[in-house]
């Protein structure tokens, strides 16, 4: 082979092993999870952005328990999805059946609201009345417990 012919092997060469270096860096980057930015409180902490950071730590650890303590609830209230969900593909409904899974699921979803939000108006009730009404308007904001507030 002449030393021309050589060197147009050369770059067809390289032109190729870029290429491939690329598919395989654009490979790996794609593989790499999102770089998310941080996100404000959503939810319930999230209405107690405006108080203190130590008012604030304490409504996110209140929450924290109200949710442990309320876990056998929400157990409760899956494993009656989950019945309701095989009752819903049978072949024959049996609407008797599907009621009473109904009344259990619901039942233990209000279960579990009525302990998470026993456990904020016990956190409100523990704050000055400033505080209070920076929490009041972060609960209105959020459409949680309180109705949302009107956009003006």
């Amino acid at each position: 082979m002449n030393s021309h012919a050589m060197k147009i092997a050369l770059a067809i060469s390289l032109t190729l092993n870029v290429f491939i270096l690329g598919a395989a860096a654009g490979a790996w980057y794609w593989r790499l999870p999102p770089m998310l930015s941080p996100q404000p409180d959503q939810g319930l902490a999230g209405a107690a952005q405006a108080l203190e950071p130590t008012q604030r730590q304490a409504f996110r650890e209140i929450l924290a328990k109200a949710r442990h303590d309320a876990q056998p609830d929400s157990q409760a209230a899956r494993d009656a999805r989950d019945q309701l969900a095989r009752l819903l593909s049978k072949a024959d409904l049996d609407r008797s059946s599907i009621d009473a899974a109904l009344d259990m699921t619901r039942a233990a979803d209000v279960r579990v609201r009525a302990r998470i939000e026993a456990a904020v108006i016990d956190f409100a009730e523990s704050l000055d009345p400033k505080s209070r009404a920076i929490l009041i308007t972060g609960l209105a904001s959020r459409g949680q417990i309180l109705p949302r507030e009107a956009k003006k």
